[in-house]
């Protein structure tokens, strides 16, 4: 092909491009909603990352998404990720709703080309930690749930909006939350004198395993475990190491996994189980931990804890999910109202749970169990 007609045919595609760019303001407020499935089986994605510059958001349980973003000319591009799936980019415009988003996991083989323990993994998390994550003050927007349920029906729902101020890791100041808007539901008597994790707010869910100075991940901790690799995995293109960890001695609090992006040695994705001998309630407990990467530096994104306990011969679980959907770094700590203490609860009854009590606030849609217990 002649010079001059690759010449045509790249500028028609430049062209086209442009011309399919949405004309839309700098700081034009866009709301996009839609539905993430794997591609080949069609099944809903529950928990999939939805990343637009500083902002996320994540997918409910049944896959699906409401996302309001200010947009910004230098980046149209909504991402789409989940681990072992292939990122999905998103064209933003006028029109972003309903949208059915389909992930095809990423099935190229890898291949470690050096060969590396487990627990030098962790040793290099250690040693990038303040390479990795931002430990300057934070002030974090962010969304909370909280439900009770049994296999058939949800009988407790609590929601709200914070703000969250979260020091730097070497900074005396303590982590605090403050409420913009709440809500609840109680659907059943709930005796809730036997539900030790329900406070009404975020407070244990937002120090996150790379905070913890107790943390298993820490350097004088790793003793008290046993790692070993799994293999790799993909996640946002890069290699990812999957590692599983058991308890080794009796100093040691807890088992899981931990994904770990291998280029970064960053701690990508944390799924652990509190080790539950010498406790008579819980019959289970998960804890999931996510961040997101943002200009080269990992935030926190989404935390979820899960617990099961036994009443009257009847399973009930109790979730909790902590998803920050944005973060500003600050230099001074902010005058924020209505401050939360550890044993505040204080969530107000609501008379209406529709998708307009939020307004402009980022939030998570409500799945379809818990729509059927509010009667939709």
């Amino acid at each position: 092909m002649k010079l001059s007609v690759l010449l045509s045919v790249a500028l028609a595609i430049c062209y086209n491009s442009l011309a399919n760019l949405p004309d839309l303001k700098e700081g034009t407020s866009l709301k996009v909603s839609g539905k993430v499935i794997d591609q080949s089986t069609n099944q809903p994605l529950a928990f999939a990352n939805i990343i637009y510059n500083h902002t996320g958001t994540t997918t409910n349980l049944d896959g699906e998404f409401v996302f309001q973003v200010n947009y910004h000319a230098a980046e149209n591009l909504m991402l789409v990720k989940y681990i072992g799936y292939e990122t999905a980019a998103i064209q933003l415009n006028e029109d972003n709703t309903n949208l059915t988003i389909a992930l095809n996991l990423k099935s190229e083989m890898l291949d470690e080309v050096v060969v590396i323990t487990a627990d030098q993994v962790l040793r290099d998390v250690n040693n990038y930690l303040q390479i990795n994550y931002e430990f300057s003050d934070q002030l974090l927007s962010s969304y909370y749930k909280e439900t009770v349920s049994t296999n058939k029906e949800c009988i407790y729902l609590a929601e709200g909006i914070f703000d969250i101020y979260y020091p730097t890791v070497y900074s005396k100041e303590k982590a605090s939350i403050h409420a913009r808007k709440t809500r609840k539901k109680t659907f059943a008597s709930l005796d809730t004198l036997f539900m030790p994790l329900i406070h009404g707010h975020a407070t244990d869910m937002i120090n996150g395993v790379t905070r913890r100075t107790d943390s298993f991940i820490k350097m004088d901790k790793l003793a008290n475990y046993t790692f070993s690799k799994q293999g790799l995995t993909w996640y946002d293109g890069k290699e990812v190491f999957q590692i599983s960890f058991e308890p080794k001695n009796k100093k040691a609090d807890c088992r899981g996994s931990l994904y770990i992006d291998v280029e970064s040695k960053a701690v990508i994705r944390a799924e652990y189980e509190p080790l539950l001998e010498g406790q008579a309630f819980w019959n289970k407990v998960k804890w999931t931990e996510e961040y997101k990467e943002v200009d080269n530096s990992w935030y926190i994104h989404r935390v979820s804890y899960v617990g099961e306990w036994n009443q009257n011969g009847e399973p009930i679980t109790f979730e909790a999910l902590l998803v920050v959907t944005d973060f500003e770094s600050i230099k001074t700590k902010p005058q924020l109202s209505e401050a939360l203490t550890q044993d505040d609860i204080f969530f107000n009854q609501a008379s209406t749970f529709t998708e307009n009590f939020w307004e402009d606030f980022n939030y998570i849609k409500l799945s379809a169990k818990e729509k059927q217990a509010l009667g939709y």
